[in-house]
């Protein structure tokens, strides 16, 4: 989308992945809001820090009301936000299955239908949910996390299908290890151990890898390409 300012809106923009994926963007000249649970210490002219829980359903209206309200358009959802849990499945708890799953998979619906209702007023929009290749590789103590991020992608698969008719896509990619990343969170040090040895690339990834992804999917040239997922560390 050369010479055309977009707004974009990223999930869990505090830290780790989504704060420097909004830098990245903010330095970029685009309209970057951020949404987390609590304040956050990055300040840039093209940067709009919202403060909400995404599993909240009004919170989330509200947030995407302000988004649309100001900028009067969204043309980029980056679904980041995530809980993780390293426990293993005969361990955990219902309450860390609950939250998992309202952040990781309802959270992520919540918002972007929100979101979506926004892009259709121009019929174009793009969603792009953050998974983990703990879901192919099925890694012990990540059971239930790898559950919410494969039902994530089916999310986006599924979304896919009923925005056909616009020029909106949802995608997903799948974060192999990144500092602070869902996948380094999720596991225990012998678990994220054995996964980087399952992974034929499982060099820590650089920022500018996961831009590069996210521009590929979020290009007008990829009107076409839509509920995939890209995993990164050779896996699929």
């Amino acid at each position: 989308m050369v010479g055309d300012r977009r707004t974009m809106l990223i999930t869990g923009s505090r830290r780790g992945i989504g704060r420097a994926v909004a830098r990245h963007y903010a330095e970029c000249g685009d309209l970057v809001f951020g949404i987390s649970r609590s304040e956050s210490d990055f300040e840039h002219g093209n940067y709009r820090h919202l403060i909400a829980d995404i599993s909240d359903e009004a919170a989330v209206r509200a947030a995407v009301g302000r988004i649309s309200a100001e900028a009067g358009r969204l043309d980029v959802l980056i679904n980041n936000a995530g809980v993780r849990s390293s426990s293993y499945a005969l361990l955990a708890t219902a309450s860390q299955a609950r939250e998992m799953l309202g952040t990781n998979l309802l959270g992520a619906f919540v918002i972007s239908r929100e979101a979506i209702k926004v892009m259709r007023r121009r019929r174009f929009g793009r969603v792009i949910s953050f998974s983990s290749v703990a879901v192919p590789l099925g890694s012990a103590g990540a059971a239930l996390y790898g559950a919410t991020k494969a039902g994530l992608a089916q999310l986006m698969y599924g979304l896919s299908v009923e925005l056909s008719a616009d020029d909106i896509t949802c995608n997903t990619i799948g974060i192999s290890s990144f500092e602070d990343s869902g996948m380094v969170a999720a596991l225990n040090e012998a678990a994220l151990r054995d996964a980087k040895q399952r992974l034929p690339k499982p060099a820590q990834l650089d920022i500018s890898e996961i831009v590069h992804a996210i521009d590929f999917f979020a290009s007008r040239e990829a009107k076409n390409i839509t509920g995939q997922v890209l995993y990164f560390g050779g896996v699929r």
